[in-house]
């Protein structure tokens, strides 16, 4: 009885698996689209469109579109033209245009027989940020120790209601090996830039007042070296528009697949952009039109809690020396320095030393000598700032009480 019930099961098994098939829908359609990403506001430009198209999943990566002819339009009938600085990517050239809250702008884009063209879309005055915070947070159950910065805003008119954030952050580092012969201290302290990868959304639309309160813009955990010496960061608000906002939030709904059955369905997004000579042509994209203001803020290393231990970026640097023969033409002669050299070590300092001449010499120490260098070897971003970061001090830079 069990056998013939292991043998029921396998063929009810074998049943379920060959009723499973491989569905192909015919998204032919929606292969090499024009795809859009643009964007302005009321903050001095420049200002840049990115122009691709759709292609296969399986088809490698989206081809940028050259030679386009791109322009921004306001409710007035001024025209500004933007330029192609990079394959696909268009850029306003005019340094004095920038977005005025109130007036309504337009995206035009004119590529071969085709002409499209954006919806007007109407800057939204910005919202000033209220303040930026840090909070320190200890160790608990949902993360290790960490800086929490935080952003605060109100409307008294309670007419903003749809956000977005983003920031730019900038941090000062040093190497911890210092190149001396030939002496490089334009190698030794550095700044590293970092953007936010997507903007983070929110709404008052449900609440009686237009506040916003704590709002999360970047945790930064003990193991960045962000907050070893000092830190700077550039928070973005932008006041949306409703139908801005609820494209945005959609599209990153989309964008949340986790592989599970309890994704959202895909769907078609329906951007602002269309094509005017042929409505049947489907354009993916948006291009955003909002209000933005920004707020500045610097952390010092002292001003932070001191169970806050971030890491210096460097724990893996150490410092080699090896001695070799002044005689060898070819350095890769000598095992010990052809072995570094392979594991991706560098030579930083040498000094000319008379060096036994015997591989190990006998203790007490009594050898002949030659001419011979002595080398300090590491890895290269360990003594040499600029492999990971600008030794030009920002414009926006400060220390701490200047």
């Amino acid at each position: 009885m069990n056998f013939r019930k292991i043998i029921i099961l396998v063929l009810i098994f074998s049943f379920m698996v060959a009723c499973v098939s491989p569905y192909y829908p015919n998204i032919t359609k929606y292969e090499n689209l024009l795809v859009v990403d643009g964007q302005m506001t009321n903050l001095t430009g420049p200002y840049m469109v990115k122009l691709s198209r759709t292609y296969r999943y399986d088809g490698g990566v989206g081809e940028s579109v050259i030679g386009a002819s791109v322009k921004i339009i306001d409710n007035t009938g001024l025209e500004v033209l933007l330029k192609e600085i990079s394959a696909g990517v268009y850029s306003t050239v005019d340094t004095t245009f920038h977005g005025i809250p109130g007036k309504s702008y337009k995206l035009q884009i004119k590529d071969k027989n085709d002409i499209f063209e954006s919806e007007f879309e109407t800057i939204k005055n910005p919202l000033p940020i209220d303040k930026i915070n840090w909070v320190y947070k200890s160790q608990d159950s949902e993360a290790p120790k960490r800086v929490q910065l935080l952003l605060d805003a109100h409307d008294p008119t309670n007419s903003t209601r749809y956000y977005g954030w983003e920031y730019i952050e900038t941090w000062k580092f040093k190497v911890p090996l210092d190149v001396v012969r030939p002496l490089k201290p334009e190698w030794k302290t550095c700044y590293q830039t970092n953007t936010s990868a997507f903007i983070n959304l929110g709404t008052t639309i449900e609440r009686n007042n237009d506040v916003i309160e704590k709002q999360v813009l970047q945790t930064i955990e003990e193991n960045t070296n962000r907050l070893y010496i000092r830190y700077s960061i550039l928070a973005r608000q932008y006041s949306f528009t409703e139908p801005t906002y609820r494209y945005l939030h959609n599209l990153t709904n989309l964008n949340k697949n986790q592989g599970t059955l309890f994704d959202p369905t895909p769907y078609s997004l329906t951007g602002n952009i269309k094509c005017l000579n042929n409505k049947n042509i489907p354009v993916v994209g948006y291009f955003v039109v909002a209000g933005a203001a920004e707020k500045r803020i610097f952390i010092d290393r002292s001003d932070l809690p001191k169970e806050y231990n971030p890491t210096n970026g460097f724990n893996g640097c150490s410092e080699n020396i090896i001695y070799v023969d002044a005689k060898i033409k070819d350095y890769r002669l000598n095992r010990q320095y052809d072995s570094l050299t392979r594991l991706g070590y560098s030579v930083y300092d040498t000094v000319h030393i008379p060096i036994c001449k015997e591989p190990i010499p006998p203790y007490p120490i009594q050898c002949t000598t030659i001419p011979g260098i002595q080398m300090s070897l590491a890895k290269s971003i360990c003594y040499n700032c600029t492999l990971s970061g600008d030794n030009k001090i920002p414009a926006f830079w400060t220390e701490k009480n200047k």
